[in-house]
């Protein structure tokens, strides 16, 4: 049975595109569905620096037009709740405040954080639990989901985050593992098994690996999410050097065959079976020998019918800009 699980993206990922002026902030959501057919956003609170109200609620206009809607707002920076003196613990209170107006703003469903708690002692861990019940009660008018995500310190340890959002308790809290986060601890798989039944979300970090083959962090886990029935959203973010385009495809098509939701195309099968019915009729024309093989035509020469098939195959050929010619000598990606 397929997994119910909804690939989206870690807007974050093409930061480089839109500090260009390559892309629109606005216009991101209609990239990711045309480029990458990624459903949903996770948008970092650090894009949104200095923009005015217009832009957000451009955004969530065209997420909305474009079927790929902002579920999630993150805030990157782990902020203070269990050594924070009174002021700076109210500071921290009114920055959630703040993100929570922005993510409602947003049409998320949820606000997704991480605690700075460097030490692990009892005392830390009750009053962040303490910290964030309150928290929770703020913007609790925003109809949000409050998820925490590991960081360092103690909600690193997964046995300590799920301990963490059973004493906060509620149905507004819960984590939001990360596939990095548990590459770095000594059972990635465990790690994610662990974290998945309280998640609200996940996010899979892709990076361009050696001689440039996308590379999915902690992949092996993805079974254990799977094993436990897990059914929510799974954000692809991409990460360091390279292409990010490329390498969000690639990492796309790997975690889409670990969650076996590769489906068939009906069509192009369709069209293999034709060319295979033509090649067979040819050779049978031929006194049962195969064809001989025929030099690359011109693309405007080529058969209607390779044409639909060059395209459809398109996707997984990094060499497919048609303004140049392809070159057998490359290897394929």
């Amino acid at each position: 049975m397929q997994a119910q699980i909804l690939l989206t993206l870690a807007g974050g990922s093409l930061k480089s595109f839109v500090d260009s002026g390559e892309l629109a902030l606005e216009d991101i959501p209609a990239f990711a569905m045309r480029e990458f057919d990624l459903r949903g956003l996770n948008m970092p609170a650090s894009m949104f620096a200095g923009c005015s109200l217009d832009v957000f609620d451009r955004l969530r206009d065209k997420a909305d037009k474009a079927g790929c809607p902002v579920l999630t707002l993150t805030e990157e920076t782990p902020l203070r709740f269990s050594d924070a003196s009174p002021g700076d613990l109210n500071k921290t209170f009114d920055r959630v405040s703040r993100l929570a107006t922005a993510a409602n703003r947003l049409g998320c469903n949820a606000l997704t954080i991480s605690c700075e708690a460097p030490k692990d002692t009892d005392e830390v861990f009750e009053r962040m639990a303490m910290s964030i019940k309150k928290v929770i009660q703020r913007i609790e008018n925003f109809d949000l989901n409050l998820l925490v995500a590991p960081t360092d310190g103690l909600t690193s340890d997964p046995d300590r985050l799920t301990a963490l959002i059973k004493k906060v308790g509620g149905f507004k809290i819960g984590s939001f593992p990360r596939f990095d986060h548990a590459e770095k601890t000594p059972d990635p798989s465990d790690t994610m098994r662990k974290l998945a039944p309280y998640a609200g979300g996940m996010e899979a970090v892709v990076t361009s690996g050696k001689g440039g083959i996308a590379q999915v962090a902690a992949y092996e886990a993805i079974e254990s999410v799977l094993n436990v029935g897990y059914q929510n959203t799974l954000a692809i973010r991409f990460a360091g050097k390279g292409d990010p385009i490329e390498m969000i495809r690639s990492g796309r098509r790997q975690i889409a065959e670990a969650l076996g939701q590769v489906e068939v195309d009906e069509e192009l099968e369709e069209m293999l079976q034709a060319l295979e019915a033509e090649a067979i009729a040819e050779a049978a024309q031929n006194g049962g020998e195969a064809p001989a093989e025929s030099k690359p035509q011109p693309a405007a020469e080529m058969d209607p019918l390779a044409r639909a098939l060059s395209e459809a195959l398109g996707a997984d050929d990094s060499s497919d800009d048609p303004k140049e010619p392809s070159d057998e000598s490359k290897d394929d990606d």
